[in-house]
């Protein structure tokens, strides 16, 4: 290499020194950054290895406590004749008397728009049958609830204890999809 070229040529010599210290930055600046890329995806992988069991632990006990909730497939309400014919069962069993039994679907806006099933009974019976097909009606399905209760005594004429009562059963519908095979959270 002549040095004449350098010294008649100061462009030259300054390019000769600094073009190899810029590379040599540059390449210095990109490993850095590669780097410190690198560790912080490190980072979050192993935050999410330490908190992904315990999300698939607490997906499996909400799936559980669903599938609680719903009860057997057989016992499950899913429409209104099923309904009827549930709540209807349930006070020939408990001396309950079913005078008028009305069921209407309706959509719940507390509840996210979800459909429910709401049936107005009107019967007669003793307070503790009334009790009875009260409770055999809303521990039998986990999402049936009473939303409104009136009893009052019945008529002089009729037997003694006889009350009538009016009721409202509000019935839940959850439905869920089930989970595709190899789905993720």
């Amino acid at each position: 290499m002549d040095i004449g070229k350098f010294k008649s040529n100061p462009l030259k010599l300054t390019l000769w020194i600094m073009v190899p210290l810029v590379l040599t930055v540059g390449m210095g600046l990109s490993s850095y950054a590669l780097k410190l890329q690198s560790e912080w995806q490190l980072s979050r992988t192993q935050v999410l290895s330490e908190i992904l069991p315990q999300l698939a632990k607490s997906q499996d006990g909400a799936r559980n406590l669903i599938k609680e909730f719903q009860g057997l497939e057989t016992e499950r309400v899913k429409t209104e004749d099923e309904f009827i014919s549930f709540l209807q069962s349930a006070a020939s069993q408990s001396g309950f008397t079913i005078d008028s039994l009305k069921v209407d679907r309706r959509v719940s806006v507390q509840n996210g728009n979800s459909p429910v099933l709401v049936a107005s009974v009107k019967g007669a019976g003793t307070f503790q049958a009334v009790e009875t097909y009260l409770g055999d009606v809303t521990s039998s399905q986990h999402l049936l609830s009473e939303s409104s209760l009136q009893i009052s005594q019945a008529s002089r004429m009729a037997e003694e204890g006889s009350c009538r009562a009016d009721i409202v059963f509000e019935l839940f519908l959850f439905e869920t999809s089930k989970p595709e095979a190899g789905g993720g959270l």
